[in-house]
């Protein structure tokens, strides 16, 4: 749970991801049965970058994740901080996105996607992207009414001049579940799970992320 500072830490220092030993309560996984964790993140791997412990992802064929499995309490909590540097990807959203889970809020039928996609037990999912360009900062698309299940996108940053570089964040996230579905009872909704999720793509693209945490 989080320190008597009401701050959760999601990514604590010097964690070492060795694929075939993932740290506890971490899941790693890959959309495609066919291709093994260790060949898609090639690799997912944690670095310390000027004293700094940064967990570095490379996109591969099939879609990629690593995602900490918590339990914490949106309203106590709902302050996400993260640190991130992406490399240039091209036009369009970049493939490495943060995923955050909720459950409580969304109607039962949501709640079979864990065996749909491998990510934990969840009702509502957020991501967390780069745009194409700076204007979409701030941005909040809802899901498709026909896929309730499908995650709400969130635009923090874009443009590809601004790619390269480190950049500290921090959402609400109350206030962004708030307006991705404004009829769901807040109190009683958990965080299930915060992580990276990562987009098809080849050549591969990079992108790093640390120090993400919850707080109050």
């Amino acid at each position: 749970g989080p320190s008597p500072e009401g701050r959760l830490s999601i990514m604590s220092g010097g964690l070492n991801f060795d694929l075939n030993n993932p740290p506890k309560d971490w899941l790693i996984a890959t959309s495609d049965e066919n291709i093994s964790a260790n060949s898609v993140f090639s690799p997912l791997s944690s670095v310390t970058r000027g004293g700094v412990s940064t967990l570095e992802v490379r996109t591969g064929p099939a879609q990629s994740i690593a995602v900490r499995r918590i339990n914490a309490m949106l309203m106590a909590t709902p302050y996400l901080n993260w640190a991130w540097n992406l490399s240039d990807h091209g036009p369009g959203i970049h493939p490495v996105r943060l995923i955050i889970g909720f459950k409580g809020g969304g109607p039962q039928k949501n709640r079979f996607k864990e065996q749909i996609n491998g990510l934990p037990a969840h009702d509502r999912a957020l991501t967390l992207v780069w745009g194409d360009t700076a204007l979409r900062r701030g941005t909040l698309t809802r899901p498709d009414k026909n896929h309730p299940f499908e995650a709400a996108l969130y635009t923090v940053r874009g443009g590809r001049e601004n790619t390269r570089k480190w950049w500290r964040d921090t959402v609400d996230l109350s206030d962004l579940y708030k307006q991705a579905w404004p009829n769901d009872e807040r109190r009683a909704i958990r965080i299930t799970f915060i992580g990276i999720i990562a987009a098809p793509r080849m050549p591969p693209v990079r992108g790093r992320v640390s120090g993400i945490e919850l707080s109050h």
